[in-house]
Parts: C-alpha cells; structure tokens; sequence
C-alpha cells in the first residue's frame, strides 16, 4: 500500500501493536499499516454504499478541511493512496453512477513512492475527482535534506555547502545513487528555500564554444575533442559532462565525458560527424567548480553533491522519485487544483486509459517530460501550467491509424514555458501522434526548438500564441511535421507565431511541413518576424490559404526537396519501397480502404505518382507586411498553384523592428502584440485575422509563487 507523507504526520502509529488510526464517520477504527483488513475494507464500502447519497461520495485524505458543508459525512483516509484503494474496490460492486470526491489538504503531500492508479474502473456514468485545496496541493518527490547540509565556505555574498549522500536515510540515499549512476545530473531539478531553482555548474556560464579539431583517441572507439582553452576547473573535474549539437543544427546530445586531459576531452567517437567535422557549439556541465553561484555539482568519487547559494540555504529539496503519478487501465478521473512538482523523470503518464483529465494544475521541475498520454482516449487538459520540464511539455498520443479511430486529446486553455531545459531538441512544448489530437488557446513561450511537433492525421492546432521559440537548434519550427505522406487532414489555423532574437534565429522557419509532409490545411495565421515563415519540402495535397505574415521574409518557400541534388544521398532511406522513413506508412496502411478513400480521396492514387513532384499544393490569399516573396517553384519544376496573395509596404515603427531582434521577456508579451496589432490596425487588418492571445491561458492557484530559475541553457 502507497503511503504520502508530509511535513506533519498524516497518520499515528503505534509502533508495538504496528497499527495505525484512521477517523471514520462512525469513529476511530484500527487500520492495518500493511492494508486493510477484509472486514475493515467490508466496512468502508458499506459505509459507502449506505452513508452516503448514492450520486455523491466524499473521501478526506488527513489534514483535508472538514467544514466544508456536506462534508460532514466525509470518509478519512491518511493518504491519497488509500482513498483511491477504497475507490477502486467499491466502483467494482457498484451498479449505479456515483462520483467519488477525494479532497486534498493544502499540506505538501511529499511521496515516498510514486503514486500508481491502475484498473480504476467504475460503473457507466461514474467519475472519480481529485480536487487539492483551494490555494493548490503540492504532490512532490522531493526529499527536505537541509539538515544533512555540512558547510564548506561563506563569504563574499556566497554560501557554499556539501551534502554526502551517505549521511541520508537509507532509502533517499539508495534512491539518489541508483539514478546518479545513469542520468546527467542536469536531471537533478533542486529546490533551495522554497523557491531558488538550482542548476547543474557550467562552463562557460552561457553559449557555447567551438571544438578547433577532432584527434584519435586511445582505442579506435573513442576521439579527443580539443578546444582553443579549457579552464583548470574544467580539467580537473572528474566527472565532467557536455552537451551540444555534435553532428547537425537540429540535433543536441548530451554526454559524459570518458576523460580530460592536456588533449582535450575524450569522446565516443560514434557521437561525432562521421566527416571528422568538429562541432561548432558544445559546452560543460558538472563542473567541479563554483564559477556562477545558485548551482551544484556531483562527485561520484565521494558520492557528494556540492551546493553554492547567494542566501544562506534553509531549505533543500532534492528529487528522489522518477515520476509522481502513473495512471493504467482507468477512466474517468480528473485531478484539479493540484501543483505536481519535483521529479527525476516524467512527472505524469496516462497509458491505456480514457477521460483522464487535469484541470488547474501546475506542473513543474521535472527532469524529463512533463505529461505523457500513451495509447489513451477521450481525455484532456485544461487550464495548467507547465513550466521548467527538462524535455516535453505534454506527449498526446492515441486512437488507431489503420482504422483512423480517433483519440481525441486535447491541450486547452494552457501555457507551457521554459520547456526542454535539458533534452534541447525534439522535445517540443506538445508532440501529437494517432488520431485527433488538438492543441487550442495556448500559450508556447521559450524553448530552444519546436514549439509543436506532429504526426498522424486530423490534428487541430487552433488560436495559440507561440513565442520565442527555436532559439537554438537550426533547421526547425515552431511547427514541425514531417516523412510520411500519410499524415493528412491536420488543420494549422488563426495561431500567432512571434519570432524574436535568438543567435541562431536566422535558420527558423514558422510552420515547416518538411520532407513530403502533406494533406495539411494552414489558414489565417498570424507570422511574425519569422524567416521562411512557411516551408514545404515537397509533399502533395497542401493549402496555405489567407495566413498574414508582418516582417517575415521569405514568407512563403516550396520546395522539390526529392530533386535536390544535395538531397540524393538520403533518397533511398526515405523512398526505398517497401520501408524507406517517409513511403513505409503509405505502403502498411490501408489507404485504398474505407475510412482513408473517402477522407483522403487522393491517397490512394499517391503510389502510382512521381513521390517527389509537389502536387495540388495550393497558395492563396495570403497577406504580407513589410514582408513578401513566395518561391513556388524549383528551377522547372512547380512546386504549388498561386492565386490573390497581396503584398503592404512596411511603415510602421522602428521599435517593432527593434524588438523583432532582442530577446523578450515574459513581461514584455502584451507591449510587443500591442506593437504588432497597431501595424496591423494602420493597414486595417486586425478585423481580418485579430491579434490577442488566448483570454485566459494557464492555472490560477492562489497559492502559486514561481520559482526563481538559473540559467539552463
């Protein structure tokens, strides 16, 4: 049995008898610390099944209010977990529809274990609502360990500590080893007082540097990375990481170093350019030195983590578990008002499962993605907050292709920031796989590469702002779909892309429908300050209808990417029939049969066509401001039909064209639309396509206070 415990006990144990107590409304009865007894269980489901109305079921987890009205029947559990074992075993019996309300209290739930919701299935009409307190109930998987804390040095506005894990509780400290051991410790999401994130050491403390060449190293297996100068503190770091972009603009790695030494940096040598190219943008992490205070590193050799804060640490949290919650083989559950936070890996997965819903929550400080749905249905997202995720905001995936079942997913009404602090590339704010899954009224704002990342078919992607984004990786886009001319019928409409300042900006692109993405209808977008602010590379069945694109140039290019001379080198792993990347979905589904014929009437007839020609892709309509150029063809070859586009000479403020070239600040969102939407309003425009933002975007929590966040970059 899973048991959440928080700063205060949740339950009382009497250490001789091993039992504890639990309140129910029919007094204190003794509970099992390993579970329920069978006739205690028998009793709570009676309870249930007779204490309350049939529509309607309270469960209290210990430290819940208790004078909320209608409350005053309200089952006590001591955890979540429990409440959800008592869920579980009497939807089994029951017939009827009932909801089940288990109320959190605004107490810090702090796992011990991750909390595991499995075969939650409950009578037709039935649901199960997990609601945290009215100012948001933290589900963390962080251990408080300031007291193990042991002081190295202070002064000069700089407190330095060392933590041996050795000195932890056993099970914290075997925890923390084992994931040590096989996990960058850029994973390591680290809490000081409550609010200073701490980040992984760092040389240098921004950007990147060059490699000047690659050497051999001393098996033919590995290379040396050699650099114009590495810092002492860099070489004489013992378990020494680094990430960059090693072999393409669009790819980060990150690594750990085999050695250091006078050479350089030693490599596997599978990780580089098989050209012998050196990488252009690498850095260092772990670094067994405090060149930037608020960060921390690890040394295997003394199995310590070393800390440098600017205050005087008083609290420390330090994730222990891999994930917060897993859901499997359940429905109807929706989990509100609920700040998940503090996980090594993933902090939410939904699998097999549908109408698993989150509403209001924040989601935070998690070392990989943020929330996975895998193979699920009918389920949703609504109102959350998901920032500072090591990789993906939210993975949708589901319904069935062969059968263009839909899994009907959604993302809504959301804002996703600082996302992919760790895995820098393909790691989008939402990736979208299956069938129906929609991303609406959200807000995208800072990530290094794809703010959307989609595959499969009838996808809506809907009156989103996307922001700052690709402000690293090359070769990308906010929107990005590509290789399989099976993934039709994505509709891409009135979304506004705002494009500003990263170093690397220069290689962006908008909506990128790459390498024969095709049956994609993109409408009545907003595009600003993006170069290529839509791209075809090839692809068939494509409409780019009444989109208006501000200082965006060139604003449209299509492209006979499969004619490229520079291209022939990759054409049999993309064409090679049966199994080449972008043909084996159109050789394995069956697009000659019902549903695909009558949705994609043109499919089916795609085998019997030249691949590579563009066909049927349609221009039209579309607006530009201070921007322009469309490519439609490809030396001879056209790439896609052009009708009633029109063009509007730039007049608008140099501060616009000033801001299109910084970095902006989340402050600074609505000044810079208000900027963009008095261009429009002097062309008149803005009834055309309006420029605002979503209404309302993210979690409102009263008791929400973002963290401060070092540099991840």
């Amino acid at each position: 049995m899973l048991t959440l415990t928080g700063s205060k006990r949740l339950y009382t144990r009497d250490s001789s008898a091993k039992m504890i107590s639990a309140v129910m409304p029919f007094g204190r009865v003794p509970l099992v610390a390993a579970g329920f007894t069978r006739s205690l269980m028998a009793l709570v489901l009676a309870v249930l099944a007779n204490g309350c109305r049939a529509d309607d079921v309270s469960i209290n987890v210990a430290g819940a209010r208790a004078d909320v009205p209608g409350q005053e029947a309200a089952i006590k559990t001591g955890s979540l977990a429990e409440a959800i074992e008592i869920v579980r075993k009497d939807g089994k019996q029951r017939t009827s529809p009932v909801t089940y309300n288990i109320n959190l209290p605004a107490e810090a739930q702090i796992l011990d274990q991750p909390l595991v919701i499995s075969g939650l299935e409950q009578a037709a009409g039935s649901r199960v609502i997990i609601t945290g307190a009215a100012g948001g109930t933290s589900i963390s998987g962080a251990a408080f360990v300031e007291k193990y804390l042991k002081p190295t040095r202070t002064g000069n506005g700089r407190y330095e500590y060392a933590l041996p894990l050795s000195d932890l509780p056993g099970d914290v400290a075997h925890k923390l080893l084992r994931k040590l051991a096989s996990v960058s410790p850029r994973q390591l999401m680290i809490r000081a007082n409550g609010k200073k994130v701490l980040r992984s050491t760092r040389w240098p403390n921004s950007g990147f540097l060059p490699v000047i060449e690659i050497a051999d190293g001393p098996v033919n297996s590995a290379a040396i990375m050699s650099f114009a100068d590495l810092p002492d503190g860099v070489r004489r770091s013992p378990d020494l990481w680094f990430g960059g972009y090693l072999t393409d603009s669009y790819l980060f790695v990150n690594a750990r170093a085999l050695a250091v030494n006078s050479r350089g940096v030693q490599t596997d040598r599978h990780r580089l350019r098989a050209d012998g190219k050196p990488p252009e943008r690498v850095f260092f992490y772990n670094v067994a030195t405090f060149a930037q205070c608020n960060s921390f590193f690890y040394d295997a050799a003394t199995r310590t983590l070393n800390f440098c804060s600017e205050d005087p640490i008083k609290t420390l949290e330090v994730p222990v578990l891999d994930t917060l919650l897993t859901v499997s083989g359940s429905r109807n559950l929706t989990v509100r008002d609920v700040v998940f936070e503090l996980a090594i890996g993933t902090a939410v997965t939904v699998r097999e499962s549908s109408t698993i819903n989150f509403s209001n929550i924040i989601l935070q400080l998690a070392g990989a993605d943020g929330i996975t749905y895998a193979n699920s249905n009918d389920c949703r997202i609504d109102h959350a907050s998901i920032r500072w995720v090591g990789g993906r905001g939210a993975w949708l995936s589901g319904g069935d292709r062969a059968s263009l079942t839909p899994g009907r997913i959604s993302i809504e009404d959301s804002s996703i920031q600082d996302f992919s602090l760790i895995y820098r590339t393909f790691s989008p704010a939402v990736q979208m796989d299956g069938v129906e899954m929609s991303v609406r009224r959200t807000v995208i704002f800072n990530g290094p590469q794809f703010g959307i990342l989609y595959s499969g078919n009838d996808h809506v992607i809907e009156d989103n702002l996307m922001v700052q984004l690709l402000t690293e990786a090359g070769d990308s886009g906010f929107i990005y779909s590509a290789r399989d001319f099976t993934s039709q019928g994505t509709i891409i409409r009135r979304n506004i892309l705002l494009g500003t300042g990263g170093q690397y900006f220069n290689d962006a692109r908008g909506i990128y429908l790459d390498e024969f993405s095709s049956g994609n209808l993109v409408t009545d977008n907003v595009i600003v300050g993006i170069p290529y602010g839509i791209l075809m590379n090839g692809g068939k069945d494509n409409k780019l209808l009444s989109n208006l694109f501000v200082l965006s140039s060139p604003s449209i290019w299509s492209a006979a990417l499969g004619y490229a001379s520079w291209w022939q080198v990759w054409r049999n792993d993309h064409m090679q029939v049966p199994n080449g990347l972008s043909v084996r979905n159109l050789y394995s589904l069956p697009v000659a049969k019902e549903p695909w014929a009558s949705r994609y009437p043109e499919l089916a007839g795609y085998k019997g066509s030249d691949l590579l020609r563009p066909e049927r892709n349609l221009i039209e309509g579309n607006k530009f401001v201070g921007a322009g150029s469309i490519t439609a063809s490809d030396g001879n070859i056209p790439t896609a039909e052009v009708r009633n586009n029109s063009a509007v000479v730039y007049r608008g403020s140099l501060q616009l064209l000033e801001r299109m070239r910084n970095w902006i600040a989340p402050a600074q969102l609505d000044e810079t639309l208000a900027l963009v939407s008095s261009e429009l309003d002097r062309h008149g425009l803005t009834e055309r396509i309006p420029l605002r933002g979503p209404d309302r975007a993210g979690a409102q929590l009263p008791g929400d206070r973002p963290a401060t966040l070092s540099e991840f970059r």
